[in-house]
């Protein structure tokens, strides 16, 4: 009995001294470790505190590549950190900078930088046929300001509502810039001549008009117009434009060969019912090519009727107000 108990012992200790041997071992390797990163800290400690100071030249206004340079010669790194509108920096240059122009740093420091975007650009709303209210919100709401409002007749906008606006809808322009708008007074006194819409129209719509009027009309042709032949392509001046006795009115009209294979499609289109007039574009796209058919501001519940000619496969595509409300398949 004491033999085995004497054994048992043994077993205890010898246990007991691996677990101590382990416990040792392991606060010597965890005492190197630390050895090991201090020693590195202290050296490359000593690394950065011998570089040389350096000042940190102006980047702002300067080009990235120009930043780069002047960074290099005293020593220093570059890095994007952001991007921002700026309308006083140029698009690609450095706006700000951090640390900032003037501070010393040592040699190897990154500089961060603001990449400047120019100035921000918004597309102009369409406030043609809205009233005066409205129209002001709608260009306030897409950052930009009011210059004016001026006032004129109108055969196609009752009074109060705008009839023009500058720069035209969809255009894109800087954000603060001024938006002009005109301002119906309603059909003109029977003393003030204003030129019809003619587009889409016969020619002799505006040849009966123009003789009425003593309106001198200048005819040119155009053989490659997408709209069918006789009917009028383009005017000058555009409609509502005040017009006097003995003027030139400069018409366009359609006068494309059609081919043995072309075939005429009828558009008819109702507005929507609302408050406000819409934009209201036709597109016809055959192959790799996209023709604008239309492209005018209409009245709610006004309509639209069209002949379009197209060949072979087309696409007729209507948008009101930048949605695509109809597309139709023409074959």
């Amino acid at each position: 009995m004491s033999n085995e108990q004497n054994f048992d012992d043994f077993l205890k200790k010898t246990n007991k001294n691996r677990r101590t041997k382990w416990i040792v071992a392991g606060l010597i390797v965890v005492f190197f470790i630390a050895l090991v990163f201090i020693s590195a800290d202290w050296v490359l400690g000593a690394l950065v505190h011998t570089r040389k100071e350096v000042t940190v030249p102006d980047l702002t206004k300067k080009s990235v590549t120009q930043a780069l340079g002047l960074l290099a010669s005293s020593n220093l790194a570059l890095k994007q950190a952001g991007v921002e509108f700026a309308k006083e920096v140029a698009p690609g240059s450095v706006l700000r900078q951090l640390p900032s122009a003037g501070s010393t740093v040592r040699e190897g420091r990154v500089i961060r930088v603001w990449i400047s975007q120019g100035d921000e650009m918004v597309f102009v709303p369409n406030t043609v046929g809205t009233d005066l209210r409205s129209a002001q919100l709608a260009v306030r709401q897409a950052g930009l300001l009011v210059d004016k409002v001026d006032n004129a007749y109108s055969l196609t906008y009752e009074k109060g509502l705008i009839v023009a606006q500058t720069p035209k809808a969809d255009s894109m322009v800087q954000k603060g810039d001024k938006v002009s708008l005109v301002l119906s007074n309603g059909a003109p006194p029977a003393s003030v001549i204003l030129v019809p819409n003619f587009k889409s129209k016969k020619l002799s719509e505006a040849t009966l008009w123009a003789s009425a009027q003593n309106i001198n009309l200048i005819i040119k042709e155009d053989a490659k117009s997408v709209f069918p032949s006789g009917t009028v392509a383009a005017q000058n001046p555009a409609e509502d434009s005040q017009i006097a006795p003995g003027a030139n009115l400069e018409v366009t009209v359609s006068r494309r060969q059609a081919g043995e294979d072309e075939k005429s499609y009828h558009l008819h289109y109702e507005m929507p019912q609302g408050k406000n007039a819409s934009r209201v574009r036709v597109v016809l796209e055959q192959g790799d090519t996209e023709n604008e058919i239309l492209n005018e501001t209409r009245q709610p519940g006004s309509k639209i009727d069209l002949e379009v000619p197209f060949a072979d496969r087309a696409t007729l595509r209507v948008f009101v107000d930048g949605i695509l409300v109809r597309e139709r398949e023409l074959q």
